[in-house]
């Protein structure tokens, strides 16, 4: 055997006695090897060689001896399932295979291929179990025994646990994609309770049917969401809804139309649809929209949103006739996006620019190489904004200018300029004006000028895009937008074109604005606050509270007139919004009483 030390035999002179010793690193003395009778200093393999006390040594085919000066020592080998090579002893033989022993250190590599096949490690575990049982193993090779301890077979067990999870993760992985399903699913709380209670199903237990599925499980899962959306259909009642409208295109390009209920508890999705064998002209809309408040309930429905398209609009109209006190509001968010497509259309400087922004992006991702040299320079990745997103001009013109460092340093690399010099005329072609414009100081003076312009915008459409209720902010915030502008472009490149920008915003908003808007900025008490009044407003503007703003309190007014039911509940809010603009709420904390009771 390669692993022995010869012993003065007393019992018969062909006789090999192996024994292990023990130390630190668990490694055993060999001074030579003895088989039939023939000494050989070094095994070349182990075919052939048969040895009870080490059940593993038909699994390696040993290639010689190692470093050590030792010529009993580690030998090298070499595993039968792949061609990997070590240099060890037999305790790292067995570790390889199966692991260290409990509060041992693995000194060695695990086997991949015994990992990867319960077959295999279920023949190798036989093996040395066997050996063991019948009393082959010396006791001097304790720390290459399976069965020494309860521990050891509790990590054994263990260990191809992992293995079997790793399975199942396959079978998880291979489902999603045969299905088409995307990956995001992991992420859903309903898919990791659909595996723990898989998990405590009885061990008999077979998913449902298609049919099951399909009609009286589906009836059933209606069902309980109904149920689950009980508590907030009941803050309807009370807080009121508003119902948002949203329009776009399915996988297969058909025109469909959503239908959400929302309010402070949160939005929830009602119905949706499918549009492509009718026009959309305003007077179905109308009628979709109808059967939604209809569904809600007339008198709980406070607005529609939509978005700003005509037949949006002309559906709105279509509304006003039938159900006086709802409110049309086109949605906020998409009116500060066509702000960015007016400015765009108006200012040759804001065009060209954003042009030769993305003549950048669209260079770098569509050439593979490029794309690399800025990669191994830049942190941040270029984005190649869709003509759907909203904002797309600041976003991608700020992208360019957090990136304007990793290229300039990719252009003045040397790999790069002799990809460019080695490229065809496409690459040159399209690449000249890329680099020009890189290294142009004025493209990037125009972008950082720009930017400063238009972040105001960014930043309320950002907010009007989140969450929760936003109606009590915007009218304060578009009053501040308009200041944050003129501020930036007291000295800035552009400065003379304000009075266009502005007369661009001011019409938007014109459109944009309604007396609902108003209402929510006079019952938003944070703009009574003594302390947010003596401070001035973007643009050097005094601060008004908003009873002693003319314009909120005519629009608060309208408001009132439109959602009174009758005549006498207008009186009682016209007497509201009169004592409303006497008081002054920062002196008298109990004013804003009088606009839910008339009281004075």
């Amino acid at each position: 055997m390669v692993f022995g030390k010869q012993r003065p035999n007393t019992q018969g002179e062909n006789e090999t006695y192996v024994s292990e010793t023990e130390g630190v690193d668990d490694v055993q003395e060999i001074d030579e090897v003895v088989f039939n009778g023939s000494q050989n200093s070094v095994a070349t393999g182990s075919q052939g060689i048969k040895d009870a006390s080490k059940p593993l040594i038909d699994e390696v085919v040993f290639l010689g001896a190692g470093n050590s000066k030792n010529p009993g020592g580690s030998k090298k080998w070499t595993r039968n399932h792949c061609k990997e090579q070590f240099t060890s002893t037999y305790t790292r033989i067995h570790a390889h295979f199966f692991g260290p022993m409990v509060g041992k250190k693995a000194d060695i590599r695990r086997c991949s291929a015994v990992c990867r096949d319960r077959e295999l490690f279920e023949r190798l575990s036989k093996k040395v179990r066997e050996a063991e049982n019948s009393g082959g193993i010396s006791k001097s090779l304790k720390n290459s025994m399976m069965s020494k301890n309860a521990q050891s077979k509790k990590k054994f067990e263990e260990t191809f646990g992992m293995l079997e999870r790793n399975a199942v993760d396959m079978k998880i992985t291979r489902s999603l994609c045969a299905n088409g399903i995307s990956f995001n699913v992991l992420r859903n709380p309903h898919f990791i309770e659909m595996l723990n209670a898989t998990k405590k199903a009885p061990a008999s237990y077979i998913p449902p049917s298609y049919e099951k599925t399909r009609t009286t499980l589906l009836d059933e899962c209606v069902r309980d969401v109904e149920k689950e959306l009980a508590p907030m259909k009941d803050t309807w009642y009370t807080q009121g809804v508003s119902i948002v409208l949203d329009g776009w295109l399915n996988v297969k390009h058909k025109p469909l139309i959503n239908v959400l209920a929302v309010n402070s508890r949160g939005a929830m999705f009602m119905e949706a649809h499918d549009f492509s064998v009718v026009e959309k002209k305003g007077e179905e809309i109308a009628k979709y929209l109808i059967g939604a408040i209809e569904t809600v309930g007339p008198n709980n429905v406070l607005q529609v949103v939509t978005d700003n398209a005509a037949n949006c609009k002309k559906a709105g109209e279509e509304i006003a006739p039938v159900f006086k006190h709802i409110f049309w509001s086109p949605c906020v968010v998409h009116t500060l996006n066509l702000i960015f497509k007016d400015m765009a259309s108006s200012f040759y400087w804001l065009s060209e620019t954003y042009k030769n922004g993305k003549a950048i992006v669209k260079f770098f991702l569509n050439h593979t190489y490029a794309l690399s040299f800025f990669k191994e320079n830049s942190k941040l990745e270029l984005l190649k904004v869709a003509k759907t997103r909203f904002a797309s001009h600041y976003i991608l013109l700020r992208r360019l200018m957090d990136c304007r460092e990793a290229l300039e340093t990719t252009i003045v690399l040397n790999s790069f300029k002799e990809w460019f010099k080695k490229g065809n005329d496409t690459i040159r072609n399209g690449g000249l004006p890329v680099i020009e414009t890189i290294k142009d100081e004025v493209f990037w003076d125009k972008v950082e000028h720009i930017l400063a312009i238009t972040k105001p915008i960014f930043l309320v459409l950002k907010f009007s895009d989140g969450d929760g209720p936003k109606m009590g902010e915007i009218y304060e915030k578009m009053d501040n937008m308009l200041g944050e502008i003129k501020d930036a472009m007291e000295e800035n490149m552009f400065s003379m074109y304000y009075e266009q920008i502005r007369s661009i915003i001011s019409e938007r908003w014109d459109k944009m604005s309604i007396p609902l808007h108003c209402l929510g900025f006079a019952l938003t008490r944070k703009f009574y606050d003594k302390h947010y009044l003596e401070k001035l407003a973007p643009g050097g503007l005094k601060r008004r509270a908003p009873n002693k703003d003319l314009e909120v309190t005519n629009d608060v007014m309208d408001a009132f007139h439109k959602i009174a039911e009758n005549e006498e509940e207008r009186k009682v809010l016209t007497i509201c919004n009169l004592l409303y603009k006497e008081r002054d709420f920062w002196e008298d904390s109990n004013a804003s009483r009088c606009l839910y009771d008339g009281s004075n």
